[in-house]
């Protein structure tokens, strides 16, 4: 586990020196939310009927916002060549990047969602739900903004860029997770929604590090 670690390391050590980058989408995230009650309504109910697809939309944009720099730094600071002559698969190299990005920049915005679910009258079934939506689906769309951020490395206004490449990516997630909020409101069951979410990331965290680890190295090579 020596190469993984070092990767872990790294990670944490950026973390550190720019915890800016983790509390940036946490605060984003809060703002929006409390700017939902004064763009429409105080009325509990109303907040409760659209909380969830607000948080969702809101989650999703936190995200975005680190995109480019998922693997700028390590593109910029020349470690992505150095992964190409690790004894690792460079794919696998890139999967223990997307799982540290996911651990420490979008599990903390996760954790936040029962703390804004309570701020729009969100009943804790729902909150619930909501997490669990969350936390199931979020590593789908880690790997997805890592495929566009990869796609346009080196690129000016690589954020926007990225975004667009890959929001038809995103546009499956947001529906299955919104139809299984919708049905957990209406009372229905959301096992079958869920396990096809689950099966969304599952399929994500394994074919997307090698669309990702191609994508680098189509841009390390045009480098040199």
């Amino acid at each position: 586990m020596g190469i993984e670690w070092r990767i872990i390391q790294r990670e944490w050590r950026l973390v550190m020196a720019r915890p800016g980058e983790v509390l940036k989408p946490m605060w984003f995230l809060l703002l929006v939310i409390s700017l939902i009650p004064l763009a429409l309504s105080p009325d509990s109910t109303l907040l409760a009927e659209i909380g969830p697809a607000m948080i969702w939309v809101a989650t999703l944009l936190a995200i975005l916002l680190n995109m480019d720099h998922l693997f700028k730094d390590d593109y910029s600071e020349g470690v992505l060549e150095q992964w190409l002559f690790w004894s690792r698969p460079f794919a696998w190299c890139v999967a223990i990047k997307l799982l540290t990005h996911w651990l420490f920049y979008i599990l903390p915005l996760i954790l936040m969602t029962p703390i804004v679910g309570l701020m729009l009258s969100i009943e804790a079934d729902v909150i619930a739900v909501l997490l669990v939506t969350l936390l199931v689906a979020t590593p789908a769309l880690t790997c997805f903004s890592g495929l566009g951020g990869a796609l346009t490395l080196g690129a000016a206004r690589s954020g926007v860029l990225g975004v667009l490449v890959m929001l038809p990516l995103f546009v499956p997630v947001v529906i299955l997770a919104a139809g299984v909020i919708t049905r957990t409101t209406d009372g229905a069951g959301v096992g079958p929604l869920l396990a096809l979410l689950a099966a969304f990331s599952l399929g994500a965290a394994i074919l997307m590090p090698l669309a990702i680890a191609a994508a680098i190295r189509l841009n390390i090579g045009g480098s040199t």
